[in-house]
C-alpha cells in the first residue's frame, strides 16, 4: 500500500494489507542501542513509544527459518482496539512489525483471534539477514522513494549510492543515464545547483550524446540566472533528443518551472517556444 524511507538511510518502512489484516513494518538502525536482541529492540520500542503500559503481554517465538521473534500484545486506551507488534533484531538492526484489522469493532473476540493467527503465521516465514548488502536495485528502489516523499537531499544521497554500483545493473548504459539524471534534479531541487552541475557535466564527459544532461545543465542556468548558458544548454539537448531513451520524451521547455524564470529574455524564451512547437509537430502521426 505504501513505501517510506528516511533521508539519513537508516530506515525502511512498508504498509500492506490482505483483506482487513493491515501491517506495518519499520527496519531500522539504532546505533545508540547496539548490540541488540529481539527482547531488547521490543522494549526498547515500546519505552520511547510511551506504550508499556498498552502491553497486555508479551512473548517469544521463533520462525521456520529459526530468527527469534519478541511479541508483544497491545490495547489502544483511548479505543480498546488490540494489535501485535513483533520485533526482530541484531547488532544495530532493528525490525518493528505491527498487525491489526480494520473495521474490527473494539470487543469483537473472534475478530481479533483471527488477527493475531494471521499475523503469527506470517511471522512464521519470516526472515531475517542482517548482514545482507544493498545492490544497485535496492538503492535505486531507497532512493526512488524518497523522492516520491519529497525528500530530495536523501534522495540525492541515495541516488549517488545507486550510481556507484550502476555496473550491477540488467542495463548500465540506460541505469546511468536514469539514476544521473534523477541525481542532478534531486540536488538542483534540494537547493545544490553546484553539485548538480557537476553531475551532469562528469556524465557528459563519459556520454556526450545524451540530451537530458544538457537539459538539466540548461535548468541549472536558470536557476542562476544565466540566459546565455541557459540557451547555449538547451540546444545541444534538443540536436540530441534523437538519443532519449525507450519510452522517454524529451521535456517541454516552455512547461518546465526553472525554465520559466527565463520568460522575460526574448533570445531564450524564443528558443524555448520553438523548441516546444518541434517537439509538439513531431508528436503529430
Amino acid at each position: 500500500m505504501e513505501l517510506s524511507a528516511k533521508s539519513n538511510g537508516n530506515e525502511w518502512g512498508e504498509r500492506a494489507a490482505q483483506g482487513k489484516q493491515h501491517m506495518l513494518a519499520f527496519l531500522f538502525a539504532a546505533l545508540d542501542k547496539a548490540p541488540l536482541n529481539a527482547s531488547s529492540c521490543r522494549d526498547g520500542v515500546l519505552k520511547a513509544e510511551n506504550a508499556e503500559a498498552a502491553v497486555q503481554n508479551r512473548a517469544t517465538m521463533r520462525s521456520t527459518s529459526g530468527v527469534e521473534i519478541a511479541l508483544a500484545v497491545l490495547l489502544a486506551p483511548k479505543d480498546a482496539r488490540m494489535s501485535l507488534r513483533a520485533f526482530v533484531a541484531s547488532g544495530d538492526l532493528c525490525g518493528d512489525l505491527l498487525f491489526n484489522a480494520a473495521d474490527v469493532q473494539p470487543g469483537d473476540e473472534a475478530a481479533y483471534r483471527l488477527t493475531m493467527e494471521t499475523a503469527k503465521q506470517t511471522l512464521l516465514t519470516l526472515t531475517f539477514e542482517p548482514s545482507y548488502k544493498p545492490t544497485f536495485k535496492d538503492a535505486f528502489a531507497y532512493a526512488g522513494v524518497e523522492n516520491m516523499k519529497h525528500q530530495y537531499t536523501g534522495a540525492a544521497a541515495a541516488y549517488r549510492a545507486a550510481l556507484a554500483m550502476v555496473n550491477q545493473s540488467d542495463d548500465p548504459l540506460k541505469f546511468r543515464r536514469v539514476v544521473t539524471d534523477e541525481l542532478s534534479m534531486a540536488l538542483g531541487i534540494s537547493g545544490d545547483l553546484k553539485g548538480s552541475r557537476e553531475v551532469n557535466e562528469a556524465a557528459i564527459a563519459k556520454d556526450p550524446e545524451y540530451p537530458l544532461y544538457y537539459y538539466n545543465l540548461s535548468c541549472a542556468d536558470a536557476e542562476a540566472g544565466d540566459p546565455k548558458a541557459a540557451r547555449t544548454h538547451l540546444q545541444l539537448a534538443f540536436d540530441r533528443r534523437s538519443h532519449t531513451l525507450k519510452g522517454e520524451t524529451f521535456p517541454d521547455p516552455t512547461e518546465d518551472n526553472s525554465l520559466q524564470k527565463l520568460r522575460k529574455d526574448d533570445a531564450f524564451w524564443s528558443l524555448a517556444q520553438q523548441v516546444s512547437q518541434q517537439l509538439k509537430s513531431e508528436k503529430k502521426p
